[in-house]
């Protein structure tokens, strides 16, 4: 005989009371089970909740950062703008170039036109070893004291490296009038 029998012939609990409470039990099983499912139920869609929940902070968060990252962009590239060529602001337009017979050594490059190079053509970057550069100078191929026009063809941004080197002859001008050609795709 089965051990969980032995126990309950030891107890001598009548049969129709075992059975009574057997029924009462599955009973009350049958009644709370779908509450059981339900809870379960919304159990699970609270924990789906609260994923979905967190998913969209972390995608918020990352938004966030993205556009911090680029409002930081901005306002570095317009201290950028305001320290280095302070007349950023004026009109970007080349009025024109310099009479070359009036002239023995040229007038100073226009602000307008380092903006444009600047900023426009060499994209922030060095025209020659096409680093970007937070400080450019404008060099003249062309030096102005033999003349050389202020004209975008005769300009080249370069960092000042580049430039010390230019200046020293080390990159000369024909190295540079073949950068700045392949550049400008002539």
């Amino acid at each position: 005989m089965p051990l969980p029998l032995q126990i309950l012939e030891s107890l001598e609990i009548p049969l129709d009371l075992l059975v009574a409470l057997f029924v009462a039990g599955f009973i009350l099983y049958s009644i709370f089970l779908p509450l059981r499912k339900k809870r379960r139920k919304e159990r699970a869609a609270a924990k789906e909740k609260y994923k979905e929940e967190q998913k969209l902070e972390r995608i918020e968060r990352y938004k966030l950062q993205i556009e911090a990252r680029q409002n930081r962009k901005k306002i570095r590239r317009q201290q950028l703008k305001s320290r280095l060529i302070p007349s950023f602001l004026s009109l970007k337009k080349h009025r024109g170039t310099w009479d070359e017979d009036a002239f023995e050594k040229t007038n100073p490059t226009p602000e307008n036109l380092k903006n444009e190079l600047y900023f426009e053509r060499a994209n922030q970057h060095c025209e020659w070893c096409e680093e970007w550069v937070d400080t450019p100078e404008i060099h003249h191929i062309v030096p102005r004291s033999e003349g050389g026009k202020n004209t975008a063809g005769n300009l080249i941004v370069l960092c000042p490296n580049c430039h010390r080197k230019a200046d020293r002859g080390v990159l000369s001008r024909s190295k540079l009038e073949y950068k700045l050609n392949r550049q400008l795709g002539k």
